[in-house]
């Protein structure tokens, strides 16, 4: 195939790749066979015997996920094995070997097909990537009924980017670091399991990418963009040397912000902002310590709740908690309790099937519901304050009649812990500002709390009316624009005039662009991605508070995203 072809899809995990392709492509054909009545059971045999042998292969995937790349990762490998333990799948697959009289590939390939066509029927981006794992799982079974080989990638040619319809997370996850220099996927979003693990591998990878199967050959070169999303095909020589110039410079600038790791995060006149990383596990603990974080601004505790058939028990959540304030020695670890619903769904806790996820039962609302399941977390909480500097929020806090219900079962939490005898402490209590109304009763809220933390994700949504999974509207959520930049800054002011302490964990405060405006504002902390850390350090220290301070009260008075953008873009390119 001749001719160059520039395609746009998802940018979903950052940096620039360049190399031969390698098309990805499954051939699972498979043909249904009628058999005798006689050899049925035997046929259910074949089947539970493939799955065992899948369950043990899957088992391994996690030990290596977690031991390479972390807790959330694993937990995509433990969803999968209770997959095949669910009798949705398999044993719908039995029971129609027996009713249709067929073999055992037919049979789980129609069943698996039914299941994951049922889940992305839902309108919600978190089922359409359960419904990739219920293909991974139903692939590898079909693997070893047919004798195939499981490697999935595991054995690349050489150094190549991967070009492919779908790719499962058992296929990223095996493949050889060294060899896979970037992902293009046909299909897919930025939340999928694939797309989450090339960005902890740091590989470049754009998803959703319509049509680009069709348009490479094996051996094509092929340029990955993974921040603007853009894929060519076949560049002409100088355009392939341009590429490797802007690759050049983007690992040497990767490496440049490296040496701000020590230094110190203060404006060019001395104002100091904490910066902060977001967590989601123990194992992330080490990328922002490597980084250069000041502290935990958010440890997202859901996922020690998710992927499991009950809920973590007490002494569990202590250990991970206690494990977290120990390792940074003193400095803040800002843990928020559980987080679920909207896109979150834990099935243990027998959560409705609602209409509008994201307006329903999540959050505090969930915890305060679940009495039991909240205050479990909230004594390990408590007993890890003994350890170390643990601050407790709450998250999707609508007004002071939440957060003063969510009190109490604190301070009955600490009786509990007081009449046991056990050990436990005293900690700051705060909340995550995400709904509209938290951030409009700001004055009351912060009558009744030690600290603040804005969630610019939520609060952008809920500000916006614009669901930031789907991915037809999810472009107007922008977290720059003048309506969620002026409840920032009433929040920040608030925070100020009551002497309390004010953070931003969302996804704006790694963004560089807009690190002046929010240090105008006056907040005292950014928390975000560990490896964003360098970058936001750089912005803050090349600007001083006056400037934050004029260029945030100007972006205030802009009208719409794009003014704001336009104004911060200008401010950069001055520097």
């Amino acid at each position: 195939m001749a001719g160059r072809v520039e395609l746009k899809g998802l940018g979903a995990s950052g940096g620039i790749a360049i190399g031969p392709a390698h098309l990805f492509r499954r051939s699972e054909e498979v043909v249904r066979c009628r058999l005798p009545p006689e050899s049925l059971p035997s046929e259910v045999e074949r089947l539970q015997r493939a799955a065992q042998v899948a369950r043990q292969q899957i088992a391994e995937l996690k030990e290596k996920a977690a031991r390479e790349h972390g807790a959330e990762e694993a937990a995509i490998f433990e969803a999968q094995g209770l997959m095949l333990q669910d009798p949705e799948l398999l044993g719908k697959a039995e029971r129609l070997i027996m009713e249709a009289k067929c073999n055992a590939e037919w049979a789980l390939q129609r069943v698996g097909e039914e299941v994951a066509s049922s889940l992305e029927s839902l309108p919600d981006e978190y089922f359409g990537a359960r419904a990739a794992d219920v293909r991974d799982v139903v692939s590898r079974v079909l693997s070893i009924l047919q004798g195939r080989s499981g490697g999935k990638l595991g054995d690349l040619p050489g150094p190549v980017v991967v070009v492919g319809e779908e790719l499962m997370p058992s296929d990223t996850a095996q493949a050889d670091r060294d060899k896979l220099l970037g992902l293009v996927m046909e299909t897919g979003s930025c939340t999928s399991h694939a797309a989450i693990l090339a960005r902890t591998m740091g590989i470049p990878a754009v998803v959703g990418v319509k049509g680009v199967v069709d348009a490479v050959s094996p051996g094509d070169a092929v340029v990955v963009d993974g921040d603007t999303g853009v894929v060519v095909i076949r560049p002409s020589a100088d355009e392939l040397g341009d590429w490797q110039v802007k690759k050049e410079q983007w690992d040497r600038r990767r490496e440049q912000l490296r040496l701000l790791i020590s230094a110190a995060a203060v404006t060019r006149d001395g104002h100091r902002v904490e910066l902060a990383a977001n967590i989601g596990s123990l194992e992330d603990l080490s990328s922002a310590l490597e980084w250069g974080a000041e502290g935990i601004g958010l440890f997202r505790t859901e996922f020690l709740f998710m992927d499991r058939e009950v809920p973590p028990s007490e002494e569990e959540q202590f250990e991970v908690y206690r494990r977290a304030v120990e390792a940074f020695s003193g400095r803040p670890v800002i843990i928020r309790t559980l987080d679920v619903g909207g896109d979150k769904p834990i099935p243990w806790l027998g959560q409705l099937v609602e209409a509008n996820p994201f307006l329903g039962l999540r959050g505090i609302r969930l915890c305060l519901a679940r009495e039991d399941v909240f205050l479990t977390q909230l004594r390990a909480l408590l007993r890890a304050r003994a350890h170390g500097n643990l601050w407790v929020m709450f998250p999707m806090v609508a007004d002071v009649g939440e957060l003063r219900a969510a009190k109490r079962l604190v301070d009955k939490a600490k009786e509990d812990l007081a009449c046991a005898g056990v050990p436990h402490g005293d900690p700051p209590v705060g909340i995550m500002v995400e709904i509209p109304s938290a951030a409009l009763l700001i004055d009351h809220i912060l009558q009744e709390v030690d600290f603040v933390s804005v969630g610019t994700n939520d609060l952008t949504q809920y500000t916006l009316a614009v669901d930031r999974t789907n991915a037809t509207v999810s472009c107007l959520a922008d977290a720059l624009h003048p309506a969620v930049l002026r409840l920032i800054a009433e929040v920040a002011r608030a925070g100020r005039r009551c002497g309390k302490w004010v953070g931003i964990c969302g996804d704006l405060a790694g963004d560089a662009l807009a690190t002046p405006i929010l240090t105008g504002f006056g907040v005292d902390e950014l928390s975000m991605a560990p490896r964003l850390l360098p970058e936001v350090k750089e912005a803050l220290r090349a600007t001083s508070m006056r400037e934050a301070q004029e260029l945030s009260r100007r972006a205030l008075a802009c009208r719409s995203a794009a003014e704001v953008r336009q104004l911060l873009t200008q401010n950069r390119q001055s520097k």
